[in-house]
């Protein structure tokens, strides 16, 4: 298994496995896919905007993680976040996970943030998550609401 950063030759990869992801996590399962915007998203990160992590076994990718920055809202202190964290199913048990948090911190500090910011809302694998976030020094503050209009 490795890590590395993606490119525009894995796009056909993240759009699968975007759909994958979509149709298993129970608060994104009704909403649209919109394939031409996600494609649209992705490779603006990928060509700038921010980066792209992917893990990889045997030339299938087994997860990936959407890191972008912003500044936060009283200061020009820059903070990192992730906008989504996926990982196939069959490789959860894997170090995938654990690769893609490290690079996305790593990246993070690349990029002079002061704070990293990440979180769950997928309804997929909830308590395991939060685990691994606090594996690597995370501490869990507030709750996310969510209002459909």
């Amino acid at each position: 298994m490795q890590v590395r950063p993606a490119t525009l030759k894995d796009m056909p990869s993240l759009l699968a496995m975007a759909r994958q992801f979509i149709l298993e996590a129970p608060n994104y399962s009704g909403r649209e896919l919109d394939e031409n915007a996600l494609k649209e998203n992705l490779t603006a990160v990928i060509q700038g905007q921010g980066a792209i992590f992917v893990t990889e076994h045997k030339d299938a990718l087994t997860g990936g993680i959407v890191c972008l920055t912003t500044k936060d809202w009283f200061n020009n202190q820059i903070i990192a976040f992730e906008q989504v964290f996926y990982v196939v199913p069959e490789y959860r048990s894997t170090q995938s996970a654990l690769l893609l948090i490290d690079s996305f911190v790593g990246w993070s500090k690349h990029m002079n943030a002061k704070r990293v910011q990440c979180g769950t809302t997928t309804g997929i694998s909830t308590d395991g998550c939060v685990r691994l976030y606090r594996h690597f020094g995370f501490t869990e503050y507030g709750i996310l609401m969510d209002l459909e209009l």
